[in-house]
Parts: structure tokens; sequence; C-alpha cells
């Protein structure tokens, strides 16, 4: 009798490369595609490979919205990548004066949407001074990737 149970306790300890992680994805789809001609074996192998990524790459890289916002005293500052990259959010203020750069060096591709994977601003500048209430931008750089959004600090 075979174990179902174990595939996914032996798969939570793998950790994939980004490229391993791409060509698992691959895969899946190729099996997905030849449904109506999948053998038995084949359909064991997909669900391994199911189990292995449960949780597909995104196909872009992408800011999200930050969350509160409104928010008093921080923020957190969501993103995803569909590729590996050296990671920076910048922070400024309405006249485009930089208030807070936060390097989160090189992050693996993924969604970076939990409080703690994505970036944090605690609303302070880069000497420790609380940012006054107001609206204020934050860049994310990622590889080529740039793009900004606003966010508004109500104190």
């Amino acid at each position: 009798m075979v174990e179902v149970l174990a595939a996914p306790a032996i798969a939570a300890k793998i950790e994939l490369s980004t490229d391993q992680k791409h060509h698992i994805a691959t895969a899946i789809d190729q099996l997905l595609a030849a449904k109506a001609n999948r053998w038995p074996a084949e359909e064991i192998a997909l669900n391994a490979l199911k189990a292995t990524l449960p949780e597909r790459l995104p196909t872009q890289t992408q800011l999200l919205a930050n969350y509160p916002n409104p928010f008093n005293p921080e923020t957190w500052i969501p993103f995803e990548l569909a590729d590996d990259a050296a990671v920076t959010v910048t922070i400024y203020d309405v006249q485009g004066k930089r208030i807070r750069q936060l390097q989160l060096g090189q992050v693996a591709a993924g969604r970076h949407v939990a409080a703690d994977q994505a970036a944090y601003w605690n609303g302070k500048t880069e000497t420790g001074e609380a940012v006054a209430s107001g609206t204020y931008f934050y860049q994310l750089l990622a590889g080529d990737y740039t793009e900004t959004r606003k966010m508004v600090i109500l104190k």
C-alpha cells in the first residue's frame, strides 16, 4: 500500500531554486495538457510535482498596494517577483525628496505579500524621525522593473 500522506510532508522539506520551480511548473503544464492520454504513472508524477510546487511563481513582477492604507505608524509593502532580483523600496514625499530607502537584498521569485515577507516601513526617515501626516510614494526597484504607488499616513 502506498503512503499518500508522506509526499506532502517530504515535499515541504525540499528547498528549490527559482530555476527548478520554473522547470517543475513547465512539467506540470505539459502533464496537464496531455490529460486525455495520461498514463497512471504520469498521474502519480503530476500529483507529486503539484505537492512539490503547491504555489506557482508569478508570471510578472509587480508592486502591490501597501496595507493598511492609510496607516499609522507602520505599513507593509507587498510585491511579486517573476524572477530572483535585488530589491529596493524607496519612500518619497510629495516633493520627490527621498525619505527612506529599504534595501531588501537579493530576493527569491515568488509572492511576498505576508507581513513577514513584504517590505516593512515604520513611518520614519533615514535618521529615525517620524514623518508627518500626508501623502507619500513608494517605489519598487527589482532588476529592470520599477513601479511607484501612493500611500497616506494619518496621525
